[in-house]
């Protein structure tokens, strides 16, 4: 477990912050101190249109930002203030829950937390219904513990999130309905062939959202089940499911390496 905690530790090139580095000196090291800290400097996209809140093309093309240190950049261009100084809603970067979940987890590492982010669905979000969403997950010295920074619930259970692999693999064994898993516009197979994806390459400390860029993917119709592709993606999830150590992690794409991200992806 040492050397896990040691990978989960260090920063990536997307978790990694860069020229504001200096800023988390004085910061609190505790997660739910940083998850606070992060919802003081975000505003969800849902949440902005629930309040009404105007933003311009600008601030709203935010959404697509990838990298901690860029989602700064985002938020000290709109108020230079410290970090730990929060932001009136209004002058909050526009984002969706991988923000959230980024920020957090780069925090986290940056303050010698081992942390990483997964990509699956919430249970919490609509009764009887797994919503697409991204949280954290960072090991207190014994266990891996699950929160969401942007709402604030802590130490999540299977009943409130289950990541991309868990999902898949619950929802091919037939535990699971397809048609239960989604966005609130498209729900079933696509839905959970993207977060899987996302959920392995995040294991991989390879942190982007969405699944617009994988070809592989694209198959008619998106919501229904297409053997060939879905025994391949059988075969990732049963790797990172398996996987006892960071080599293993990351030999899971070596049979298809459609499945990795391209260096320029963004977040769609």
């Amino acid at each position: 477990m040492d050397d896990i905690a040691r990978f989960y530790r260090q920063p990536s090139p997307t978790s990694g912050l860069g020229r504001h580095r200096d800023r988390v000196l004085g910061l609190p090291a505790g997660s739910e101190a940083l998850s606070a800290i992060v919802r003081g400097l975000l505003i969800h996209n849902d949440t902005a249109r629930v309040q009404g809140l105007r933003f311009s093309a600008e601030r709203m093309s935010h959404k697509e930002t990838v990298g901690a240190e860029a989602i700064l950049d985002n938020v000290i261009g709109i108020d230079p203030a410290p970090l730990d100084r929060e932001r009136p809603v209004e002058r909050r970067m526009f984002g969706f829950c991988y923000h959230f979940a980024l920020l957090h987890c780069a925090l986290l590492r940056a303050t010698g937390t081992p942390a990483r982010i997964r990509c699956g669905f919430a249970g919490y979000f609509e009764a009887q219904r797994w919503i697409d969403h991204w949280v954290v997950e960072y090991w207190d010295g014994s266990r891996w513990i699950l929160t969401d920074p942007q709402t604030g619930r802590s130490d999540l259970t299977g009943d409130d999130f289950q990541d991309g692999v868990t999902a898949w693999s619950l929802c091919r064994g037939g535990a699971s309905q397809s048609a239960t898993y989604g966005n609130g516009e498209l729900w079933g197979w696509d839905e959970l062939r993207g977060s899987l994806i996302n959920d392995v390459t995040a294991l991989n400390k390879v942190e982007v959202a969405g699944w617009y860029w994988c070809d592989r993917l694209q198959v008619e119709p998106l919501d229904q089940p297409h053997d060939e592709l879905d025994k391949s993606l059988d075969v990732l999830a049963r790797l990172a499911a398996t996987a006892e150590s960071i080599e293993e992690l990351g030999n899971c794409f070596d049979p298809y390496p459609e499945f990795q991200p391209p260096a320029g992806a963004v977040a769609r």
